[in-house]
């Protein structure tokens, strides 16, 4: 009898360190649970990225037209991009500058230091170029220019984007770089000039083409949002009534600036930071899924 006693004493009294035990384990060592949940959470805190941002271009990027004076698209894609749970930080730095050409922007690229020093440490890379190469176009020929009046303009403005992606490989050939189609202002008020739209096509068509050929260079369309389909299309033209700009200005484009009807409005930046943020999310999809493969 007295050894049985001696047995159930020592089950119980080892149930009981074992009980104890278990719950010191709990509250000094976490769970396996709960370590695979903070694992997990550091592994996708690994794998968010720091989107160092730099854009270069003309007043498109300066930000003309922008009310709030920021720089236009690109602090409104910087916040966009914020909102993805695969970004961890962004950061932006904005050299647009108002007027320049892609010839200009060459310029800029091989003599700006800062700009230099920037673009090397990117991730991503924005270029608006063109607009002004195709407006000092129209004033030689008109909007009713054909599109042969524009080949030798387009021409150049591809020899200038040539060196221009050889200069920023040069600096960094890491970044992805995305560059923006233009769009028609003038085809709200002047739908009329049929071969005016097609230069514009042709122009993006182009540069699209560009873009394709190249593994790092993404194409940024925005024409078809400036100028959906459903969009009011009919307004006098200068030619037919002294008071046509009166006119158009009290039926501005949605997207232009009410002062030049030619440079985007707040709305009109937002719609190039949308188009954006979608082209480099769509590679940011692409690069966490390459990085889950890898792992």
């Amino acid at each position: 009898m007295v050894a049985i006693k001696k047995i159930i004493i020592s089950v119980l009294s080892i149930c009981v360190f074992a009980i104890v035990g278990y719950f010191l384990l709990e509250l000094f060592i976490p769970g396996t649970e709960q370590t695979n949940q903070n694992n997990q959470l550091a592994s996708q805190e690994q794998m968010k990225i720091d989107v160092d941002l730099v854009a270069i271009g003309d007043s498109l990027t300066e930000g003309v037209g922008d009310s709030t004076h920021r720089g236009g698209y690109v602090p409104m894609v910087a916040d966009l991009l914020k909102e993805n749970t695969h970004v961890k930080s962004v950061e932006t730095a904005n050299y647009g500058h108002a007027g320049d050409t892609s010839k200009q922007l060459l310029t800029l690229l091989k003599e700006n230091e800062d700009a230099q020093t920037d673009l090397k440490e990117a991730t991503i890379i924005t270029i608006t170029i063109g607009g002004n190469d195709i407006v000092k176009n129209f004033g030689k020929v008109g909007l009713n220019g054909s599109v042969e009046d524009f080949e030798p303009t387009i021409q150049a403005y591809e020899k200038n984007l040539n060196q221009i992606f050889e200069l920023l490989n040069q600096y960094n050939d890491q970044a992805t770089m995305y560059i923006y189609g233009l769009y028609n202002p003038y085809h709200y008020y002047f739908s009329e000039f049929q071969e005016l739209q097609a230069v514009f096509d042709l122009w993006n068509q182009r540069t699209l083409q560009f873009a394709e050929d190249r593994p790092n260079v993404r194409f940024v369309e925005i024409d078809s949002r400036f100028n959906p389909s459903e969009a009011p299309q009919e307004i006098e033209s200068p030619e037919e009534s002294a008071d046509s700009l009166d006119e158009i200005q009290d039926k501005n484009h949605p997207y232009l600036y009410k002062e030049d009807l030619f440079h985007p409005n707040d709305s009109g930046y937002q719609i190039m930071a949308q188009a954006l943020r979608d082209a480099i999310n769509k590679d940011l999809e692409n690069t966490k899924a390459s990085l889950s493969m890898n792992k």
